[in-house]
């Protein structure tokens, strides 16, 4: 039986073939850093150019289900497409990113790390703090307030955060989270 780490390799395999640059974040990055939990699905982060369509169809079309025209409008759109293993349905979210200045600098800062025996980019530990803090303020999770607690305690770049935190105006959030 197919395991989420082992349709993560074969899908960033596929893009390391492609060229295609992207980073793990959401669930999985947790379970990396610091509480391994049960997953949905896999979230990663693309840079993926209209060019570059085609040749994604052609590398996954016989092992996942794929829309082209939904990976088109996640482009063009900077919005999210999906892959789901036509095996063990494992769904991949990926989510084009965007043209936005902490957005760059969020996959510039991206870790390459080791898992099992393959190599991955992953989420900075701060971004996906950051990130937790954007979907706290969308829908006030307390999954995700768990998430970013366990993530403070567990060692950070506290000026590179809390920067950012400002600058995207997340400070009240994270203020309560940090002070409960």
């Amino acid at each position: 039986m197919l395991t989420e780490l082992d349709i993560l390799k074969d899908v960033t395999g596929r893009f390391d073939k492609l060229s295609i640059e992207y980073m793990l974040t959401g669930s999985l990055a947790i379970s990396y850093y610091v509480q391994p939990r049960m997953t949905r699905d896999i979230d990663l982060v693309v840079e993926i150019l209209p060019v570059m369509i085609e040749r994604i169809e052609q590398i996954f079309k016989s092992d996942y289900y794929l829309s082209v025209e939904s990976i088109k409008d996640a482009v063009k759109n900077e919005f999210i497409f999906n892959l789901i293993h036509n095996k063990s349905s494992i769904k991949i979210d990926c989510i084009i990113r965007k043209n936005e200045r902490y957005k760059i600098v969020e996959f510039e800062r991206r870790k390459k790390i080791k898992l099992t025996d393959f190599h991955i980019f992953i989420v900075s530990k701060e971004d996906l703090i950051i990130s937790k803090l954007f979907w706290i303020k969308e829908g006030n999770s307390e999954l995700q307030k768990s998430d970013v607690k366990n993530l403070l305690n567990s060692g950070f770049d506290r000026e590179y955060l809390l920067n950012w935190v400002k600058e995207l105006n997340l400070h009240k959030i994270f203020d309560k989270i940090e002070y409960e």
